[in-house]
């Protein structure tokens, strides 16, 4: 009945999506207009004077991450231009973010931080992120793009995200919410911490869950997950420095699968799961710590960390058929042969000859992760008529992986599977270890209305490979110089121009391919942004000319389990588009406030070269062939209503088709995703000082949209789904 209801609001949906396009992260605003909004979405960097940024640097603030309390960082993403995102099982537990270009297959091609450093399982050797904190944590989500992002690498083609934790509170605080919603969502979240004469506390723990939105055929086992994240961190003055301690745990059980549908029974039954992907199950936890030490020097201030985190995973989940390619399977599931196939998919009997073509091959993907290093930076300012603001920094960084995956074969008799006595087979057992020096420098030079921004980024990296199975141990060792530099003119009080060239890099993935090829590209963006009393604008366009465009093959991308982990060198290819974003706040009667803001993204890349590659969304690609899953039109647009004691938000997206493999030309609705216009609709209400009670619904109008292909068969995004959440707040 739900959905009948509100299919009547999809035609005045996709209308709303054509007019409004939203909330970014713009310029700081002019010093007559209200700080509130400042706040709320920011351009960013390092600086205080958000106008200083030469390049493209955006914030989602606390206050819009209040309003919608996402869970998902994707959507949160929504907010910001150039970024782009995959959707996968719909709850955005491992994201697949890409910017200006890059490939979004498990955002390895992003440099991702929580508060500066590197939260990826292992950044270097196995940057795939399968762990991404909890959105419901964080005060702030920053997008870093261009040659602000040099100093956050190793990852700077695209750019670096940075999530940014609920900080130690000034004064005695405390936080409880407890939330419930469709699908058996629910949520709590604890947070506590004091400020005492020379230091502070802060506790905080969150619990997210849901049954899940699909069914398994003939199985009443759910199909959502369970995630728990809890951190202490502390701070003492000591002197005239600060010592920081933080300790965190997180851990996650996740009925999810990566087998996908047919594009029949996506379209008549988009939420259905094949009996076949029952056992599937992800298993992590992961620990983490860091000891900070800031202090005054040479003028300046400085600030050394020391990290370490371990994550450990097993995933267990349908492989493929023992005599047929399951993505062959579920592209032509009429051909007689695959029929076969389709019916055991469907919880059809297996035939119970040992070793039959049609036995289910099930295996546990066992990987084991370290992160540790250290990591110092400077700040310092001087001079006068040219004002000088550096940052310099250092970071040894040590990661390693290790990968055990097995196979067994399944059989299948009245709708149950069970294991057969087919032998274990081991498909990968190896470990990738590197360990990595980075230096980087960056100096902001203010004289009258320009600001000019050099910088430059050295890498140095020595990774291993031991593969046990080949009986072979690869080393490779390289240094990178990443150049680059930013500038902008204030042409008028609130018009700015601004430009920048720097050079691209994400370092190679140890394997056993000898003198493995890092990713390398020259990047340029040119721009400008203005503020009136209609609201402030920005426009930027950038290009990136790729020498090497790399891609590591992953189970996620559809790729076999012989290939797993191989990088693909893809040679030239080029990467060009256009961010725009408007923003604006208009006050009504009654101190009502309507913030609205549009943000738009054009994207166009394309091979330059042709090769032949074992990574399914490649192929055989020849010469201006586009990549996949790079959406040429992504739009967001926001609008609210501010109250003292109430508000509501509304965000809708729209994201344009993705071929599923690299091509070019139209492409069959077979062979990609779909177009897709998502709207999300937040509220508020302040019961009193210490009690607010709010509520979300996403995709309000229950669209129905396939999202991806990968890694097997069509998969659909998350349907409406309905929350609320009842929180007390104690401050002071």
């Amino acid at each position: 009945m739900t959905r009948v209801f509100v299919s009547a609001f999809r035609p005045c949906a996709r209308l709303i999506a054509v007019c409004l396009i939203s909330l970014m992260a713009t310029p700081a605003l002019a010093e007559d207009e209200s700080p509130r909004i400042e706040e709320e979405i920011v351009v960013v960097g390092i600086f205080d004077e958000p106008d200083r940024v030469t390049g493209s640097a955006h914030r989602v603030g606390p206050e819009v991450i209040e309003a919608f309390r996402h869970d998902d960082v994707m959507r949160v993403l929504n907010f910001v231009p150039g970024v782009y995102a995959r959707e996968e099982e719909g709850f955005g537990l491992r994201p697949n973010i890409g910017l200006r270009g890059g490939n979004s297959d498990r955002s390895q091609k992003v440099a991702l931080m929580e508060d500066g450093i590197l939260f990826g399982p292992a950044p270097y050797s196995a940057p795939a992120a399968y762990f991404f904190p909890l959105s419901a944590r964080m005060e702030n989500v920053e997008v870093f793009k261009g040659p602000s992002s040099i100093e956050y690498g190793p990852q700077t083609i695209g750019g670096a995200i940075n999530m940014t934790s609920t900080p130690i509170p000034q004064a005695r605080a405390l936080e409880a919410a407890v939330g419930g919603g469709s699908d058996g969502y629910r949520q709590v979240l604890l947070r506590a911490g004091t400020r005492f004469e020379n230091g502070g506390v802060l506790a905080e723990y969150v619990h997210i869950g849901t049954d899940g939105f699909k069914s398994i055929d003939n199985s009443s086992r759910d199909t959502g997950f369970y995630k728990n994240e809890a951190l202490i961190k502390a701070e003492r003055e000591i002197g005239d420095g600060l010592l920081e301690i933080r300790v965190g745990y997180a851990d996650e059980v996740s009925d999810i699968t990566y087998l996908g549908l047919t594009e029949a029974d996506v379209r008549a039954d988009p939420y259905r799961r094949y009996t076949a992907s029952e056992l599937d199950r992800m298993d992590w936890h992961q620990s983490n710590a860091r000891i900070s030490w800031s202090q005054p020097l040479l003028g300046g201030t400085s600030k050394t960390t020391a990290y370490v985190q371990n994550f450990d995973r097993a995933w267990r989940k349908f492989n493929n058929f023992a005599g047929a390619d399951i993505r062959e399977v579920l592209a032509n599931p009429d051909s007689p042969f695959n029929q076969i196939f389709i019916g055991v998919l469907q919880g059809g009997d297996t035939d119970l000859l040992s070793g039959s073509p049609d036995d289910i091959r099930i295996g546990t993907n066992d990987r084991s992760f370290v992160s540790r290093g250290i990591q110092s930076t400077l700040h310092w300012n001087f001079g006068d008529d040219v004002e000088h603001h550096v940052t310099a920094g250092i970071r040894y960084h040590y990661d390693r992986i290790e990968r055990l995956h097995d196979e067994f074969g399944f059989e299948q008799v009245n709708g149950a599977i069970a294991q057969n006595n087919q032998p274990r087979a081991i498909l990968a057992d190896n470990t990738g270890e590197t360990d990595a020096i980075s230096l980087w420098v960056k100096d902001e030079m203010v004289w009258g209305r320009w600001t000019i921004v050099p910088g430059l980024r050295i890498e140095h990296i020595s990774n291993e490979f031991d593969n046990r199975l080949a009986g072979r141990r690869v080393d490779n060792d390289y240094t990178m110089v990443v150049p680059g530099v930013g500038a902008s003119y204030a042409i008028t009080d609130r018009f700015t121009v601004l430009g920048g060239i720097h050079r691209g890099f994400s370092p190679a993935t140890p394997s056993l391919t000898e003198d493995l090829e890092p990713e390398e590209s020259v990047n340029y963006e040119i721009g400008a942004r203005w503020r009136s009393d209609f609201g402030q604008l920005e426009l930027i366009g950038y290009f990136n000319d790729y020498d090497n465009l790399t891609a590591i093959c992953t189970f996620s991308s559809g790729c076999a389990a012989g290939s797993l982990d191989t990088q693909t060198n893809a040679g030239e290819v080029r990467a060009y588009g256009v961010e725009a974003a408007w923003r604006h706040e208009f006050a009504l009667n009654d101190g009502i406030v309507v913030p609205i803001g549009v943000t738009y993204t054009y994207t166009d890349a394309e091979f330059r070269e042709g090769f032949s590659s074992t990574n399914p969304q490649f192929g055989e690609v020849e010469p201006g062939f586009e990549l996949p899953y790079i959406p040429p039109h992504r739009a967001n647009a926001h609008i609210g209503l501010e109250a003292e004691q109430w508000g509501l938000q509304l965000s809708i997206t729209y994201v344009d088709r993705m071929r599923d493999q690299a091509g070019t030309g139209s492409f069959a609705a077979a062979a990609g995703s779909d177009a897709s216009t998502i709207v999300d609709l937040a509220a508020h209400w302040k019961v009193n000082e210490r009690w607010t009670v709010t509520g979300r619904v996403d995709n309000l109008t229950d669209e129905v949209d396939i999202v991806s292909r990968r890694p097997f068969g069509a998969r659909t995004g998350k349907p409406l789904s309905v929350r609320v959440e009842v929180r007390y707040r104690l401050d002071g």
